[in-house]
């Protein structure tokens, strides 16, 4: 199939829609007091894990709501929400995602790069057999290597300081490290982490497909064990395939999404869509063996579908379970979902297209198009909330800064959001200087 000229995520003007539409929904949700403690889509995962009773943000203001029905300013609504939010917040998670989406000079509000913040503060020492090795805290950066690989698209300098106490290392020694450290039995890959395949390995693939050329994919990590990183992404992505497969028929017959899928995909992190990823990222580093081109051909399809298959189980999911809730909390919470649900995808698709690793058939271009108009309408519509009544919600239901953690999650879907709709235009943070 002749491969198709890469264009941008389509533009639209339709209008925000309205707060009793689908994509500003209440859900059918009856108004509650604002002060409700508790509702099943808590219990379900919908909030972070992060322990309630952490005080809030100091100084965190929120921006004044804004009602915006030109699906062409998404993007600048995005970068604002990130820009301003992250700089509040100064967490972790909410700065490495404000690189993600802007880029390796997004500077924190006293002025100082946030690359550098993050490369002083968060890393940690581990010695093996003798040998010291450093890498970034799980409690900072939640999957292994997710620091290191948005380091590594950002085009950060691999001579990059990195600081444990008054110990110097560079990035590259982080790179080294993070190789090293790696443990991966393709007979058992649960052996040594229980949850690396669903959040871990995709981040760690991404930042070894970068690292590692396919020509020699072999190491020996600081255990003495072999580690091939064909092999990995092979049986990594024989077990994705299993998932996907679960509900590929349904989704081309227009077919709600079997409930099998549905539990089984909320295992990966991020509907499984960092997975998707972590694999295209190995193509583009030129790995090919065990047909990867059109195994990816067929996930990207099956992504295709996923679109509108995800967001129609995400409503009636949120419809079930959201009754206890302030409405503009369940609202939220979709709207958080669809952007995290494109925003992922996005970064995918614009990837294969700024890339050319894969030829998207007329009907895949057709559902991505009209999964880019649905992105920037979340968009627009979490932007027209009032996020100082949502975040006083969030906080009277689970406690004093719960409602700050929400907000910080908010802006790692717009991290990823803004990336992926900027991936094919000047503004692409890869490349920014």
């Amino acid at each position: 199939m002749a491969k198709k000229k890469a264009g941008p995520v389509k533009k639209g003007t339709q209008r925000a829609v309205d707060g009793g539409r689908r994509n500003l929904v209440y859900l059918g949700l009856s108004a509650l007091a604002a002060g409700a403690t508790t509702f099943a889509g808590y219990k379900a995962g919908w909030f972070t894990s992060s322990p309630p009773g952490t005080p809030p943000t100091s100084g965190l203001t929120m921006l004044p709501p804004v009602t915006l029905t030109d699906g062409s300013k998404a993007l600048a609504a995005a970068d604002e929400m990130i820009g301003h939010y992250a700089r509040g917040l100064d967490n972790a998670s909410a700065l490495i995602h404000a690189v993600r989406g802007l880029g390796k000079g997004f500077k924190r509000a006293n002025g100082t790069l946030a690359v550098d913040f993050l490369c002083r503060s968060f890393a940690a020492e581990k010695e093996v057999n003798g040998k010291r090795y450093v890498y970034f805290r799980r409690d900072a950066e939640v999957h292994d290597n997710s620091f290191l690989k948005t380091f590594l698209e950002a085009n950060v300098s691999l001579d990059q300081p990195v600081l444990v106490g008054s110990n110097r290392y560079t990035l590259r020694d982080v790179a080294d490290s993070a190789k090293s450290l790696f443990r991966f039995d393709p007979q058992n890959m649960t052996r040594f982490e229980p949850t690396l395949i669903h959040d871990h390995l995709p981040w760690t693939l991404v930042a070894f497909s970068i690292l590692t050329p396919p020509a020699h994919p072999e190491w020996t990590n600081a255990y003495g064990e072999k580690i091939n990183l064909t092999q990995v992404i092979d049986r990594s992505l024989a077990e994705f395939e299993k998932t996907s497969a679960l509900a590929e028929q349904s989704l081309v017959r227009g077919e709600a999404e079997p409930i099998e899928f549905r539990e089984t995909i909320k295992k990966y992190s991020c509907f499984g869509l960092h997975t998707v990823y972590g694999f295209l990222s190995c193509l583009k580093y030129r790995y090919r063996e065990n047909d990867l081109t059109t195994r990816l051909t067929r996930l990207m399809d099956n992504v295709s579908y996923r679109l509108k298959g995800d967001t129609a189980a995400l409503e009636s999911e949120y419809q079930a379970e959201g009754k206890g809730a302030p409405p503009i909390v369940v609202n939220s919470l979709y709207l958080r979902a669809l952007i995290k649900l494109y925003g992922h995808a996005f970064e995918s698709i614009n990837y294969v297209k700024l890339h050319s690793l894969l030829a998207f058939s007329s009907g895949e271009d057709r559902r991505f198009a009209d999964g880019g108009v649905q992105l920037e309408r979340a968009i627009l519509n979490i932007r027209s909330l009032d996020w100082s009544l949502l975040r006083r919600n969030v906080d009277q239901m689970l406690g004093p800064g719960r409602g700050d953690t929400f907000i910080s999650d908010i802006i790692i879907g717009l991290g990823h959001a803004s990336r992926g709709m900027k991936l094919l235009s000047p503004q692409n943070p890869d490349v920014a200087a």
